[in-house]
């Protein structure tokens, strides 16, 4: 970089380093043999006990299991042991005995709370479906108000159509469900019931009327029975593009033909992608995970920034998840300064289909294309069909539509929204894929395997810390009603280039004072995959990154949290003895690289296993998508063909006095900076290409 970006390091000012490490010694102690002494600073080395003694101090420890010091001392000299030997392997068999002793005892409860939970099913189904000796109507001894028994009565009425319709479309695929001369059963704004909607009141913890929770339960079956429709091989409703892509564009004109006579605002548009793949994940964990909101946000925080549930609607389903119906309210996004978050309010509904076969469908309840013109955005019936396969996967089919107003978003980034990648199917899908890969990886091997020279509490520390770098990336780049980032207004500003300021103060991980953060997104004509190649590559780094000043970057820490998806957190040390820690993947979703120097004490104490919380991290980073841009045969490109798209987002500490006033021409500087890096890696490309 050039002398303007030199004046920078970690956090906008001259680096100041701290001190020495002041790392501590960890001592072992050999339990099993007993041998905790050290000579001349060196462990003993292991010594096996023989048949003889261990039959001994076994026939010792049915009599007594805590032996004085004189017993001890006897025992270790009639075999040959020493008295802290035979104390250790007391400890271990007290401590074996007791492990296998608790084992036993959760192996029974657990069978135990298994037996009780098929007892209470029984005895609550029983209680349920208990009829009158007379007159041969239901009972309900089940406690259940009179509000809840209509809506059990409407649910099972709505469950058996859903069960014939889903039994029908599956035996005839081909056969056109819905007359021609109707409407198909989808919830757009023609539908005469939705327009009939009143106020949602998203109040927190309003309750939900008798006629609002009958009529969107009513619309989340009618959702239903559309995605069904859509689930099946052959689609009666849409086009499906014959290329060897696994996505698969759907091009719906019901929605023109349904919706005719209403008045729809300018750059109105309607997308749907659909896309399947395995996922290592079981059914139910996944079911479980969707119908919670918090543990929701977390899987696809690259896209979902902030979500609530506004209401939870009973549905006289007996408190299993299958009927659940929620309220929710959320913002999806994608990573640049030139798309406005998606503002949408959605009814998600799950059913069980047939064992081990679940749906989970979305859709806005008050689909009014007057909205669009705001911003807003109307989420068509979508959703996931999930089947549990063998050996804890399952198998995802997700169908995405929506229908919003082109106008808000820069034409940079209209053909990848249009083309149903930039928040589509297969995003959505690959971001799932990538997240439980992570899981599944972390889970099932050693932490300390992973890395070797880390231990398991460290690794994990890293890990943490590296997902907070993460998410306080994204949010220096989309401010959102979950943070505390504002827009600023700079004069003269280049292209695609905004601002943003956060002030601090006292706030734990954070810098306190006021921290800048400028973001750009610009178009580069190279595909995704070789602009990933060439930013993720060590031998390159010097080209566009001011904080190694043409140094180069070792690799000290390296875990691999998803392999089929390039998802890999770094430690690398600078030739200036710089640390800094990175996280990147590449997948169908897109490519991310992040990155954050950390000061040497801080990162130290986590590898150790201490608490990464209060690490104050400063952010950069780049995030790669498609340009959607067709190719000549009509499809739309993802990451492996044609140009795409590279936002480019930094954050600085300006100021530790957070009452401080920043400066226009700091402001300039940045900019400065911003636009020599993305000219930087233009002219490598160039030159490398």
């Amino acid at each position: 970089m050039n002398e303007q970006g030199d004046d920078f390091d970690a956090v906008g000012n001259i680096p100041n380093p701290s001190g020495a490490d002041n790392g501590e010694s960890d001592h072992m102690i050999d339990a099993a043999s007993g041998n905790n002494d050290q000579d001349g600073g060196r462990m003993r080395r292991n010594h096996r006990h023989t048949a003889y003694q261990i039959q001994e101090l076994e026939n010792f420890y049915l009599e007594n299991s805590l032996p004085t010091e004189d017993q001890r001392y006897e025992l270790g000299q009639r075999l040959n042991m020493e008295p802290k030997q035979v104390k250790f392997w007391f400890q271990n068999k007290r401590c074996q005995m007791k492990i296998n002793s608790d084992r036993l005892e959760n192996i029974t409860l657990r069978e135990d709370h298994d037996r009780l939970l098929v007892t209470q099913h029984q005895l609550r189904s029983a209680m349920l479906h208990s009829l009158c000796n007379i007159c041969g109507r239901a009972t309900h001894c089940g406690d259940i108000d009179y509000e809840m028994q209509i809506l059990m009565v409407e649910n099972a009425k709505l469950e058996r159509e859903i069960d014939q319709y889903y039994s029908k479309i599956r035996s005839h695929p081909n056969q056109m469900l819905v007359s021609p001369s109707q409407p198909a059963p989808h919830c757009s704004s023609s539908n005469p019931g939705i327009n009939a909607t009143p106020e949602l009141g998203l109040g927190g913890g309003t309750r939900a009327t008798e006629k609002e929770r009958s009529m969107f339960l009513n619309l989340a079956i009618t959702a239903l029975k559309e995605l069904i429709e859509l689930e099946a091989k052959h689609c009666p409703f849409g086009k499906i593009d014959s290329g060897s892509s696994k996505a698969v564009s759907l091009i719906y004109e019901k929605y023109e033909n349904a919706s005719n006579n209403v008045i729809k605002p300018p750059g109105h548009v309607v997308e749907a992608s659909r896309d399947t793949g395995l996922v290592p994940m079981t059914c139910l964990t996944l079911v479980k995970t969707f119908m919670d909101t918090g543990k929701w946000v977390n899987v696809f925080a690259p896209i979902v920034p902030v979500a609530s549930t506004r209401k939870v609607i009973p549905t006289g389903s007996g408190g299993t998840k299958s009927g659940s119906l929620q309220l929710i309210q959320a913002e999806f996004q994608i990573i640049s300064p030139l798309v406005p978050k998606r503002q949408v309010t959605f009814l998600r509904y799950c059913k069980e289909l047939r064992q081990g076969f679940w749906v989970v469908v979305d859709v806005t309840p008050d689909q009014n294309p007057t909205l669009l013109s705001n911003g807003g955005s109307n989420r068509l019936p979508s959703g996931l069909f999930i089947e549990d396969m063998a050996n804890g996967y399952s198998k995802v089919t997700w169908i995405e539509q929506a229908e919003y107003n082109e106008s808000h978003i820069h034409p940079l980034y209209q053909p990848l929204i249009g083309s149903g990648i930039g928040l589509g199917a297969t995003r959505w899908l690959a971001t799932l894929q990538r997240h439980c890969d992570s899981i599944s990886t972390l889970s099932s091997t050693n932490l300390a395997e992973i890395s070797p020279g880390l231990s398991a509490e460290g690794a994990a520390e890293v890990v943490k810390l590296a997902q907070r770098m993460t998410l306080n990336y994204y949010s220096g780049i989309m401010s959102s009603s979950g943070n505390k980032w504002e827009k600023i207004q700079v004069e003269d500003v280049a292209p695609n280039l905004s601002f943003m300021i956060r002030k601090n103060l006292n706030e734990p991980g954070e810098f306190s004072g006021i921290l800048l953060s400028a973001a750009t997104s610009v178009w580069f004509p190279v595909n995704q995959k070789a602009l990933f190649a060439f930013l993720s590559n060590p031998s390159f780094r010097h080209e566009w990154d001011t904080l190694i000043h043409n140094t180069t970057m070792e690799e000290t820490i390296r875990i691999q949290k998803a392999k089929r998806h390039g998802n890999i957190i770094s430690l690398l040390k600078a030739g200036n003895g710089m640390l800094v820690l990175q996280e990147i993947w590449n997948d169908a979703s897109g490519a991310m690289l992040v990155y954050a120097p950390v000061e040497t004490n801080s990162i130290e104490w986590v590898k150790r296993g201490g608490e990464s919380d209060h690490v104050q991290l400063l952010p950069s980073g780049f995030s790669i998508m498609p340009d959607g841009v067709p190719d000549r045969k009509g499809k739309s490109k993802t990451g492996g063909g044609g140009g795409c798209l590279l936002t480019f987002g930094v954050q600085l500490l300006f100021s530790r006095n957070p009452t401080a006033e920043l400066p226009q021409g700091y402001v300039k500087t940045v900019e400065v900076l911003m636009v020599h890096t993305i000219g930087k890696i233009k002219s490598a490309l160039r030159r490398l290409t």
